[in-house]
């Protein structure tokens, strides 16, 4: 593809000396916060991930991989505006293409990954005999081979896009990838695992909200953890999709005004930022589980918003109390009962004294 800097309005607009500058200088540093708190959630997804027991199901371990490599993804948000701070503002897409790749190639995979774990929460609802005598260690071998290549594959079509449009004066930032006649091709890429995302937790919100026979194989922490998921899945339909299809657009069916198109671009960059940190605002209200191992390791939190996290020793209080009442209707027909509810009544109040020396540590 030939490209000539002298046509491209916006490189010669914000490129000359004046204040306009300024504005790139805002937008980019805007972005770079956003991305900075889109780091932070995806930083304590994997931390909570890696520090709790509770959270080692295979589901678990997809959103935190998601998640670390959607973190990658928003550190590459920060080229374009040291760029931009350092007076530069605008360099050859030869140079800036090995700062990209990286952050680019780990987004995309983020997205498989959703996939995957749509693929996981479907499996465990319509097959939960086999769900349940799966090995995760194969399963999660498998999902690595196939996340290797289709980076391989990733990064094919990038280099050769690359090829093809090395004399470009860009911003340095990833949503201006695909300019070298590979565009089209990871657009489609980008549809095609929206639509797969669509078309799976739809079967999930059927099988789990519709559906009698699957859904009453479904507990209220699976129920929550589906509703999550479905509105990040949500959220991903704006990010993802909608931007693929507006870039698709302007790329090949319709000529529209640079400004417009570099302006639709940087808008549904902060979109993507958002879909891909969504994880850990969305969890920690929905979850129960994700909630309070977060107020465990981020104690801070629970001051903040004032969320109870003890709500499994609630539970446990309750169900203590219910085999209690049991015990003391046994223990009238037979006098050798008492013994027993005597021991069990140590054993529950010993419990009761762990308990309370961990909630000290929580």
């Amino acid at each position: 593809m030939v490209y000539n800097a002298s046509t491209d309005k916006w490189y010669q607009y914000f490129n000359a000396d004046g204040p306009q500058w300024l504005i790139l200088l805002g937008v980019y540093g805007f972005r770079a916060l956003w991305a900075t708190l889109g780091i932070c959630f995806d930083f304590g997804i994997v931390y909570i991930t890696v520090k709790s027991k509770s959270l080692r199901s295979i589901c678990n371990i997809l959103i935190a991989m998601e998640s670390a490599f959607a973190l990658i993804l928003n550190i590459g948000y920060y080229v374009s505006f040291l760029v931009v701070l350092s007076g530069i503002k605008f360099i050859r897409y030869e140079y800036c293409f090995w700062y990209l790749i990286v952050p680019c190639l780990f987004g995309d995979v983020a997205q498989l990954l959703m996939v995957f774990t749509g693929v996981d929460r479907l499996c465990c609802v319509v097959f939960p005999v086999w769900y349940k005598m799966r090995r995760a260690k194969y399963y999660l071998t498998f999902v690595w081979v196939v996340l290797c290549c289709y980076a391989t594959y990733d990064y094919i079509i990038n280099y050769i896009d690359y090829l093809n449009s090395k004399d470009f004066i860009l911003s340095c930032t990833t949503n201006e990838m695909g300019n070298g006649g590979m565009g089209t091709l990871m657009k489609i890429n980008g549809l095609t695992f929206s639509g797969t995302l669509m078309v799976l937790y739809s079967l999930c919100w059927f099988t789990v909200f519709r559906l009698n026979v699957t859904s009453k194989n479904v507990n209220s922490n699976n129920r929550k953890l589906i509703k999550s998921l479905i509105f990040i899945i949500g959220l991903n339909l704006i990010g993802v999709f909608i931007k693929s299809i507006v870039n698709m657009t302007f790329q090949n069916f319709v000529v529209v005004n640079v400004f417009i198109k570099t302006a639709f671009s940087i808008a549904f960059s902060f979109l993507t930022i958002t879909v891909y940190s969504a994880n850990a605002p969305v969890l920690y209200i929905v979850s129960n589980v994700y909630r309070t191992r977060f107020n465990q390791h981020f104690t801070w939190l629970q001051k903040l918003f004032g969320k109870n996290t003890v709500v499994t020793t609630v539970s446990s209080v309750q169900s203590i109390s219910s085999t209690i009442s049991k015990l003391r209707q046994n223990s009238k027909q037979s006098g050798g009962a008492n013994a027993t509810l005597a021991l069990v009544m140590m054993r529950i109040f010993s419990c009761g004294r762990h308990r309370n020396a961990n909630l000290h540590h929580i």
